[in-house]
């Protein structure tokens, strides 16, 4: 059966990408089984800092599959929440602290915008189309309770209520999306992105990514000290002894990730 997601390295970069093109990258179990594990294949690999997700031909993601979905209610199997989501988080994948970066290069729809959302940066073609449109085939978008945390709620509500989609420029100007770029000249900003964060200490990133996600849900007083008990484990790394030593002796630092 061919693959629905690739897995491919440049360098400390991995790309990810959604490959069921003539489907729009729609969700089917097997997309959405073999997206978890190339995301826990990511997470385990020591050379990969950060990674970028895509999609093939012409979209990003289209979201659920309903023709699988149509066939599953034809077949009289019961949909579940947790078919799309996992049971106790709004979420497909297992949890990562290396950072992901979306580039967004067509619609990215409904279950698409959830994969978007899941990226902690996004860069998006000038010609996508973003939108959560689950209420107009009866259906919910449970990553869409997070969403006010980055985006006002008014914005929600109507991505939710309206079922439109929005363009990318529109998806910048609510805070979703970090950069709009041609459509040419996406994956070259993204890899840019991508190769600025993997010149910087691995360790220091994912651990501000995981201070900043817990923080979210945490008083002052409590991130504040899970910061102090973070940064004191990561002050005995060898990469924080190599980072004032290489500013020392003016040469790039030599990272290693531990």
């Amino acid at each position: 059966m061919p693959e629905t997601v690739l897995y491919e390295k440049q360098d400390n970069i991995a790309v990810i990408t959604l490959n069921r093109p003539s489907a729009l990258n729609a969700i089917n179990r097997q997309l959405r089984r073999e997206l978890a594990e190339v995301i826990l294949q990511f997470d385990g690999d020591d050379e990969a800092y950060v990674a970028i997700l895509t999609g093939a031909g012409r979209a990003f993601c289209s979201g659920r599959d309903l023709k699988e979905r149509a066939a599953d209610n034809a077949q009289g199997r019961q949909a579940r929440a947790s078919d799309s989501m996992a049971p106790d988080r709004p979420y497909m994948w297992p949890q990562t602290w290396k950072p992901l970066i979306a580039a967004i290069n067509g619609f990215a729809l409904a279950g698409g915008w959830s994969i978007a959302q899941m990226c902690d940066l996004r860069v998006a073609a000038d010609s996508a189309q973003l939108g959560i449109s689950e209420t107009k085939w009866s259906l919910l978008p449970p990553f869409g309770t997070i969403l006010p945390r980055m985006v006002p709620l008014s914005a929600v509500l109507e991505l939710v209520m309206t079922a439109q989609p929005i363009s990318a420029q529109r998806a910048y100007d609510i805070g979703f999306v970090n950069k709009v770029v041609p459509a040419d000249d996406l994956m070259a900003e993204a890899l840019t992105m991508a190769r600025q964060i993997s010149e910087n200490a691995p360790l220091a990133v994912r651990y501000f990514k995981e201070l900043a996600y817990r923080g979210l849900n945490m008083s002052t007083q409590d991130i504040s000290a899970l910061a102090y008990h973070m940064y004191d484990q990561l002050l005995q790394t060898e990469d924080s002894k190599e980072g004032p030593k290489a500013f020392a002796e003016k040469r790039k630092p030599q990272w290693k990730a531990r």
